[in-house]
């Protein structure tokens, strides 16, 4: 983690001194989580600013990615592939096909609706940073073994399911 912040059980320490109302309604592992998704955000996100990319843009890219070829989804089912929700889609899609990494061809089930589709520069691209942030975060989960790797994503898939996953 980021050498600068107090480590979660030194945090704990200080809410169980000074604010124990709030050490008894927190989880030290929900901490550790929020602690690590922003250090895996802050990581993520300096490869995609010199990629010069959002990561609400790169989760497009990536979600159309894995998608079979042609890479293409509507829009609606794009939004209900990503990772993380975008509130803003149609502003990052215009972003993304002015820098030529999406087409927007038409839905031939719909006339009225457009599609969107990865470009080769887009596919590559995706490549390209798939390259980078694959080791990065391996090497964040390098101190587990892949039993307790495997342990992890099923504790947090299970902790996080949405009912009736």
């Amino acid at each position: 983690m980021d050498d600068k912040r107090i480590s979660i059980t030194e945090l704990r320490q200080q809410q169980k001194r000074h604010w124990p109302e709030m050490y008894r309604a927190t989880n030290p592992a929900v901490l550790s989580i929020i602690r690590a998704g922003d250090q895996f955000i802050k990581e993520t996100n300096a490869a995609l600013q010199a990629a010069q990319l959002t990561g609400a843009e790169f989760d497009v890219l990536a979600t159309l990615r894995r998608q079979a070829e042609p890479y293409r989804l509507s829009p609606t089912e794009l939004c209900k592939a990503m990772l993380f929700s975008s509130g803003g889609l149609t502003k990052v899609l215009h972003r993304l096909q002015n820098a030529n990494l999406i087409l927007r061809p038409e839905n031939p089930e719909d006339g009225r609706s457009l599609l969107v589709q990865l470009s080769p520069e887009g596919i590559k691209l995706s490549d390209e940073l798939c390259a980078v942030i694959g080791p990065l975060h391996r090497s964040r989960l390098a101190k587990l073994d892949k039993k307790e790797q495997a342990t992890l994503s099923h504790l947090l898939e299970k902790a996080f399911a949405k009912d009736g996953d």
